[in-house]
């Protein structure tokens, strides 16, 4: 193997003066060697310093710290041909004519993208798992990293292979009518979202505490609040309809920093507190003595910002509660209140 099958064999577009002496099985001390192998490929513009890298500090054998590889692969005319022969779309970023060895490398993919986008009318879209299986037979490829990274070099995008990534959070959710403009319900904990679901669907309730509510979704505590924008994500997925939540879940500082934190992470959706269910939680709480909350931490936090809806004498309650790291948990609402609600 001479050496510019070598540099093409490193796979990248710079390298280090100790990988040219290494690939070269040059000395690692014997600069004279070096400078003048070196020297010659510069000559015949296989490679080029890298100026910026700076000097071995060898006065009399200088050489760059580092190298820009300038050889390139010789491409026979018939995988050119096949090149052109390609979907448009896979031409647009002119990725592949300008390195048709990556065709070469990656032809399964290619070809498979390319067959799909000539032959695909349906406008549906689908799963990314789903999709690659339907190029690929194999439900994985297109979670391929290396495959990822050629999209991106080919400037093919998920809208135009037409899949979606499944959200990593998939809600449990109960939705009777699925519908264009949609008001949900996010009940932080399981046994009140499944006690909701059960009247929706045995008793066909549409609405709790005079709201109207088309649905209900279990925010499994913490999850719903996640940074990555798991709602929206879930919004997504459902096909994008206009909706609105209503969140409601424990009173006390972890409850309510779940809401804030919810929004921010969701800043496009329009999200609010169930204001109803907290004004009844507060009804049932106020003649007991309060636990305290399992969680410490935020004991500098304030909430006045959220609890305008209240009353007076709630937001004073509300107060106290956050103050004193009290708690309401949201089963204070049990099946039987619950009753009385819908």
């Amino acid at each position: 193997m001479n050496i510019k099958e070598k540099l093409l064999e490193y796979g990248k577009k710079t390298i280090t003066l100790e990988d040219i002496k290494n690939i070269m099985k040059i000395n690692l001390m014997d600069e004279q060697s070096a400078y003048e192998q070196i020297s010659e490929m510069i000559m015949e513009e296989i490679i080029e310093p890298v100026k910026s890298s700076g000097t071995n500090g060898n006065i009399a054998y200088p050489l760059y710290k580092k190298y820009r590889i300038l050889v390139k692969e010789e491409v026979d005319k018939e995988t050119i041909d096949e090149i052109k022969r390609l979907h448009p779309l896979l031409l647009r970023s002119g990725h592949l004519s300008a390195n048709p060895l990556e065709f070469q490398r990656n032809r399964y993919v290619v070809e498979g993208l390319s067959d799909y986008l000539f032959g695909d009318n349906d406008e549906t879209y689908v799963s990314r798992k789903e999709r690659s299986f339907e190029i690929f037979g194999h439900e994985k490829t297109l979670d391929d990293s290396m495959v990822k990274a050629l999209l991106r070099k080919l400037q093919i995008t998920e809208s135009e292979l037409r899949f979606y990534d499944t959200p990593e959070y998939c809600f449990h959710d109960y939705i009777p009518v699925r519908k264009d403009h949609m008001m949900l319900l996010i009940c932080e904990n399981k046994d009140i979202w499944f006690n909701i679901r059960r009247r929706m669907f045995e008793d066909g309730v549409k609405g709790l505490f005079g709201i109207p509510i088309d649905g209900v979704v279990y925010g499994e505590g913490n999850k719903v609040s996640d940074r990555t924008g798991a709602l929206e994500e879930y919004v997504k997925f459902m096909g994008e309809p206009d909706v609105k939540f209503l969140y409601w879940g424990d009173i006390d500082r972890e409850g309510f920093d779940i809401f804030r934190r919810t929004k921010d992470a969701n800043d496009r959706l329009d999200i609010s507190l169930f204001v109803p269910g907290y004004k009844k939680m507060i009804e049932r709480a106020m003649n007991i003595e309060l636990e305290d909350s399992p969680s410490s931490k935020k004991q500098s936090m304030r909430f006045d910002d959220l609890i305008n809806e209240f009353s007076d004498d709630e937001r004073n309650f509300l107060t106290d509660i956050f103050d004193n790291n009290k708690l309401i948990p949201q089963e204070i609402i049990s099946y039987k209140y619950l009753e009385e609600g819908c």
